[in-house]
């Protein structure tokens, strides 16, 4: 099955934010602990969604800390903003991250929960470059993903993808068929 995340129905954004949560519970914990903030950071939550996570790391930026949010759904980003309307320090940045001028090095995290399974596998390469050149040095991405198709990605396939963008890999989290994955940029 196959839906349109550029163009939402409202019907399947109701669901998707009420599915995030629950299901994404105690994944969000364990990455929020491994993110390691200190409120400062600059973070890229990429394919924010139904803006779950974002709220989550919002509320761990208090020192000046920055959260960008970006996703190629208008519809969805228009929830974020909802959820995030009391924040001063949150950007919403609708687009492709190939079509954006985003200079590099400009986080410290990025997060990208849920989302390489949905992008169109001639062009996931193409795109895992672009969000690495916004990484900043000794940055980390962490990837929150099933495991398993036909909705999701094997692990081996993941490394595989980010093998050659000049990050080292390691497990952070599997539990079930859903795993949390940091690749640092040295």
């Amino acid at each position: 099955m196959s839906f349109n995340f550029k163009k939402p129905s409202k019907l399947f954004s109701w669901f998707y934010s009420l599915f995030c949560p629950i299901y994404g519970k105690s994944y969000y914990k364990e990455l929020l602990k491994s993110l390691k903030l200190s409120g400062s950071e600059s973070i890229l939550d990429f394919g924010s969604g139904a803006g779950v996570l974002a709220k989550k790391i919002i509320k761990e930026l208090s020192n000046g800390g920055k959260l960008t949010c970006l996703d190629l759904s208008e519809a969805f980003l228009n929830r974020v903003r909802r959820k995030l309307r009391k924040y001063s320090n949150a950007d919403l940045i609708w687009g492709d991250i190939r079509e954006l001028s985003i200079p590099p090095n400009s986080f410290d995290r990025i997060t990208i929960s849920w989302v390489i399974h949905h992008l169109p596998k001639e062009e996931l390469q193409d795109i895992l470059q672009s969000i690495v050149n916004t990484l900043k040095p000794d940055g980390k991405i962490y990837v929150i993903e099933f495991l398993s198709p036909p909705h999701g990605i094997p692990e081996a396939e993941l490394f595989k993808l980010f093998d050659g963008t000049g990050l080292s890999e390691s497990v952070v989290f599997r539990k079930k068929m859903t795993g949390i994955f940091e690749f640092k940029k040295t």
